[in-house]
């Protein structure tokens, strides 16, 4: 089409008719996959007189073109109201053009796509059709054309190639020459050649052209552009190399799939990486940098701001812009003094380009302000430890966290630098190595350089190496400064950030949440909210969850060894008391909300500078127990360590009601044996009493007879030697569960009633309640259904505790079994079942399922039971419980139903 109607097959033309079967073809290309009707192929044929029989003859030439159409891969067909050629638009070159010339205004600015275009072209589109429609469809592509190479001709201006391909853009203005944007080029490139003086005389010549054929002068900016080469702007001036100053990427560079999937995706001019030292911000940058360095042909910039660097100050934005300046060719006479002159011209400079600018290790955004280009076709990468808040706020900055690697990509990265074969062949060992380097890139490339420097070294040998804490950071600084890494981000915090910072190095949890780090701070928490903003900042720890922070192995162990060499032992001692002391108290006001029926405990006041967190509600309690008891059990060790003997039994005592409807009895157990040693160092009375009866009714729930009944009727003596029958009662509830796990519901019975008869001399209406479940359990289990549900009636009326209405439920729904009404069984079942769930007691839970289960199949209801017990044996299994075997009886008991 861009030139003589022809076909080609294999590069060799191919006969296609007469003249006018060729405009048949041609009108059918333009539309191309596109039906055209019959009235509209006549009217581009023949024009607005037709012969008479113009219809039949197209049908004849359509004909004849089905046969030349397909060799070449194309398809004529009729369609309802016309006929269709189906092809691929990249085998007719009009369509192939306008693709090329769209991929290179979009991709990049493309010189190639655009070379390619223009290369097209074999003369006048539609060369001898001559109807109306063809004349028209020949001065709009030679419209497109003469776009397309103007386009082309700034891209020569813009990549410095106007002097190797000078007679292109000669040759463009000489074939237009009232075209100002192409008079335009033809006198830039001349100035850019040095030749001011051709420059100017070839203005003069458009100026008379214009005036004599048009009678008007040159334009705006014809006229501006003249201006600007008598006056010798430097900014016109771009006879120079297109910077390309990417640092090579990291050889070894692994994973970080997901970052480079969102740098793909960014949606503004600015992006800024930010991470904790040793990351690997600089290598993600650069690794996409690299990638996409062809989408920036007027350049790659690149510069290290040394917002970190141990050795030295930060780089002035003012030496960046001068030598940015420079790599883009402005003479350096000609960069004003004064970073926000320099900026101004550096963005003048890149206004309409297409450039990269890489921005590392920078100290904060005022360092980076004056240096991001104002283009919007510019990207600017910035990567820096600060959170660079600022930036995002106030300038739509993408924000891209970088943590430490996944697990498989840090296996991948030391089998990259190691080889698969030495990695694959000591698995335990890697996985070590992985761990103690905190699967930081940093540590980890330290650490495969040292095996790979020592290839006699087992990798078992280096992870044993990095074992000790205190000597990882020395094992590591062997090959690189780790340390001067950290303590980059370290040095620039205030006095008080960095003492949190080292204070916080010995919390023994996961992470800290805002009280926490305040009590061990011995600081309001208002206070500690900025410090640990600062402390995110600068990468040092990091915002896990809204208001809870922590940190990597690395980093802990730098904090700990900088505690170790500025504060003295008092110090620390009394830090780590505060947050002992801490979780006391927010534990306790946890605990209330779980179980608060139970006898409470008498707590000093909270220490000076301890938080005391009020938890107001049983969900936040079980949400602060989940997050906080292994924190809880870490400091009970603390207090063991440093012989806080209060604080070493009442710790377990507030963690009990958590661990027991967690199904953690062996946990619960290990911290109870841990609390009695600290109450009988004590000598506490009250603290063995409470000690002995939680020691025994943990070893109920575990099976375990004999130390049960021994915790148990030891603190029975204790609670009656000191006449306390609020403890007696409660001991003689706990002693009626043991007994009847033994099977001697007498005995149970007897204990249970005595409770009961406490309970009520002494007022609790919520305990009278347990005492009466517990009676109504022991007479279902004697065969006795009907008082069952009396004494399950009576105290439900007594209770507002869901603990306890879900027990009663649970045995109303037994008694009903036994008593037949399977249907009132399962709907009691059901109502425990909710009230487990919503209490968080998912052993008890799937106890409640087994029961529904069981009601189903005695009402002949299969499958519900089937389903039941499966959901069930699933809670089981994830709480890690070995007691499901008689689950897996009765599902093999119940055939699966047929599909």
């Amino acid at each position: 089409m861009l030139g003589v109607v022809q076909a080609r097959v294999a590069g060799e033309a191919i006969d296609v008719g007469q003249p006018r079967q060729r405009s048949v073809l041609a009108a059918l290309l333009v539309d191309v996959n596109q039906v055209v009707p019959i009235d509209e192929l006549v009217d581009r044929v023949w024009g607005e007189q037709p012969p008479t029989r113009a219809k039949h003859a197209l049908y004849s030439h359509l004909s004849r073109l089905r046969h030349v159409v397909t060799p070449a891969g194309a398809a004529l067909t009729r369609q309802a109201g016309g006929y269709l050629l189906t092809a691929d638009p990249a085998s007719v070159d009009l369509h192939l053009f306008r693709e090329l010339c769209a991929r290179s205004r979009a991709g990049g600015h493309q010189l190639d796509a655009v070379d390619q275009a223009l290369a097209l072209w074999r003369g006048r589109a539609s060369e001898g059709l001559d109807t109306p429609w063809f004349s028209e469809v020949a001065r709009r592509l030679d419209q497109e054309r003469v776009a397309a190479e103007l386009h082309r001709n700034d891209l020569l201006l813009r990549l410095g190639l106007h002097a190797d391909r000078f007679a292109d853009l000669d040759a463009t203005a000489t074939a237009y020459p009232l075209d100002e944007r192409a008079a335009g080029q033809v006198l830039l490139a001349w100035y850019r050649r040095g030749r001011q003086a051709d420059a100017l005389a070839h203005y003069r010549v458009i100026h008379a052209r214009l005036a004599e054929e048009l009678g008007t002068e040159p334009g705006p900016p014809l006229r501006e552009l003249h201006r600007r080469i008598l006056a010798g702007d430097p900014l016109l001036v771009s006879d120079r190399p297109v910077p390309r100053q990417l640092p090579a990427v990291a050889p070894h560079f692994v994973g970080r799939a997901a970052e480079l999937a969102e740098l793909d995706r960014h949606d503004t001019p600015l992006v800024v990486i930010v991470g904790t030292g040793g990351a690997g911000k600089t290598a993600l940058a650069l690794r996409w940098a690299h990638d996409n360095a062809d989408r920036f042909p007027d350049g790659q910039m690149y510069a290290d701001l040394r917002g970190f660097d141990p050795t030295s100050e930060p780089v002035s934005p003012e030496i960046v812009v001068r030598g940015f300046l420079e790599a883009l060719g402005v003479p350096v006479h000609s960069v004003p003094s004064g970073v926000e002159e320099a900026g101004a011209l550096f963005r003048s400079v890149l206004a309409d380009r297409r450039a990269l600018v890489v921005l590392d290790n920078a100290a904060d955004a005022a360092q980076v302000l004056p240096l991001l280009p104002g283009g919007a076709h510019c990207l600017t990468l910035v990567t820096s430890r600060d959170r660079m808040c600022s930036l995002v706020a106030k300038q739509g900055a993408d924000h891209l966290g970088v943590g430490v690697l996944t697990e498989p990509e840090s296996v991948a990265l030391l089998g990259e630098r190691l080889g698969r074969g030495r990695v694959d062949a000591e698995p335990d060992a890697v996985t070590e190595l992985v761990a103690r380097s905190a699967r930081l890139p940093l540590a980890l490339s330290v650490v495969a350089a040292r095996a790979a420097v020592n290839r006699s070294f087992s990798l078992r040998a280096l992870a044993d190496e990095l074992r000790d804490e205190h000597e990882r950071l020395d094992v590591l600084d062997a090959m690189l400064d780790v340390r001067a890494v950290f303590s980059c981000s370290y040095r620039v915090l205030s006095p008080d950030a960095g003492r949190l910072f080292r204070l916080l190095g010995r919390h023994p949890g996961v992470d800290v949440d805002v009280h926490a780090a305040a009590s061990t701070a011995g600081l309001p928490v208002a206070r500690v909210r900025v410090l640990l903003a600062e402390l995110t900042r600068q990468h040092l720890v990091e915002e896990r969850a809204p208001h809870r922070y922590g940190t990597h192995d690395l980093l802990r162990a730098y904090a700990v060894e900088l505690a170790s060499a500025c504060d003295t032992e008092e110090v620390l001692t009394a830090a780590r008391f505060r947050l002992v002391d801490h979780y006391l108290h927010a534990g306790y006001h946890a605990e209330r909300r779980l179980s608060p029926h139970w006898p409470p405990l008498t707590l000093p006041a909270p220490g000076d500078g301890v938080v005391a967190r009020e938890i107001t509600s049983y969900d936040k309690a079980m949400g602060w127990f989940t997050v906080e008891h292994t924190a809880v059990l870490a400091v009970l060790g603390d207090a063991v360590r440093h012989g806080w003997d209060a604080h070493a039994w009442q710790l377990p005592w507030v963690l009990t009601s958590y661990l027991h409807r967690q199904g953690r009895w062996r946990e619960k157990s290990a911290a109870l044996r841990t609390a009695l040693e600290a109450a009988e160092r004590l000598g506490d009375q009250d603290a063995l009493a409470a000690t002995h009866h939680l020691l025994g009714r943990t070893a109920t729930a575990l099976g375990e007879r004999a130390d049960a009944l021994d915790h148990l009727n030891h603190a029975l003596a204790l609670h009656r030697a000191r006449g306390d029958e609020v403890g007696q009662a409660v001991v003689r509830f706990s002693l009626a569960s043991e007994y009847e796990q033994r099977h001697d519901l007498r005995r149970a019975m007897t204990h249970a009633r005595w409770a009961l008869g406490l309970h009520i001399r002494t007022g609790n209406r919520t305990w009278q309640g347990f005492a009466l479940t517990a009676l109504g359990w022991y007479s279902t289990c004697l065969g006795d259904h009907t008082q069952a549900l009396a004494y399950c009636h009576e105290a439900a009326r007594c209770m507002d505790d869901r603990d306890g209405l879900a027990h009663s439920f649970q045995i109303m729904g037994c008694a009903y079994h036994q008593l037949g009404d399977h249907a009132e069984s399962v709907t009691h079942h059901g109502k425990a079942i909710t009230l487990f769930r919503t209490l968080g007691d998912q052993y008890r839970e799937a106890g409640g399922l087994v029961l529904v289960g069981d009601a189903h199949r005695a009402a002949g209801e299969e499958p519900s039971a089937r389903a039941a017990w499966t959901r069930a044996l699933a809670i089981l299994k994830r709480l890690g419980h070995n007691d499901s075997a008689s689950i897996r009886e009765r599902l093999d008991q119940v055939p699966v139903a047929a599909p």
